[in-house]
């Protein structure tokens, strides 16, 4: 089944380029890394017969830590931004449609109506041969998954949720992985 598709969000980078070549938990000036708990994500892009799909632009964005965006319009100072993090990267998927992003895991946020809370997930725009999909990723055994309405709103939630992986390539960081599936490619 192919991924489904999610909210954009209000919170699409502006004025800022992707960080390159997957890894979000330091910046070019290498002045420090990010706040937070490391994670790897790896994952597939393929299309509904299972086949990878090569070459496929994905750009990620996120909350820092704390759960707060690097843009404009997340004016909530009372919650702090990691001079370390830009939250926004872009890579390209394999020959064999296999893509990795290392970051950190962002922090839940309040929702703009109501007093509930996002669980942490991270935005995909994924930018495939003949499609576009605008999805987000969440993490597995996290609370509130279980209140998230856009997260809820799906007819697939198990499809946006990453799994959980026994071995990351590094010391002391979460490795999850997130097949993404394009009805075409």
């Amino acid at each position: 089944m192919r991924t489904p598709e999610q909210i954009l969000g209000p919170y699409f980078p502006i004025g800022v380029s992707p960080v390159t070549g997957g890894n979000l938990t330091s910046l070019d000036s290498g002045a420090g890394h990010a706040l937070g708990e490391v994670v790897e994500i790896v994952g597939q892009v393929l299309n509904l017969e299972r086949e990878p799909v090569a070459g496929v632009r994905i750009l990620v964005w996120q909350a820092n830590c704390f759960g707060r965006y690097t843009h404009p319009n997340d004016l909530r100072t009372e919650v702090p931004l990691d001079p370390n993090f830009q939250g926004f990267g872009e890579v390209r998927s394999d020959e064999t449609g296999s893509y990795q992003i290392r970051t950190v895991k962002p922090g839940p946020y309040p929702a703009m109506e109501g007093d509930r809370m996002r669980a942490p997930h991270i935005h995909f725009e994924v930018l495939g041969q003949f499609e576009r999909l605008v999805t987000q990723m969440y993490f597995p055994d996290e609370p509130l998954n279980r209140q998230d309405r856009f997260l809820l709103s799906s007819l697939k939630p198990d499809l946006l949720i990453a799994k959980s992986v026994l071995h990351s390539r590094t010391p002391n960081c979460q490795a999850l992985k997130f097949d993404i599936v394009l009805a075409r490619g």
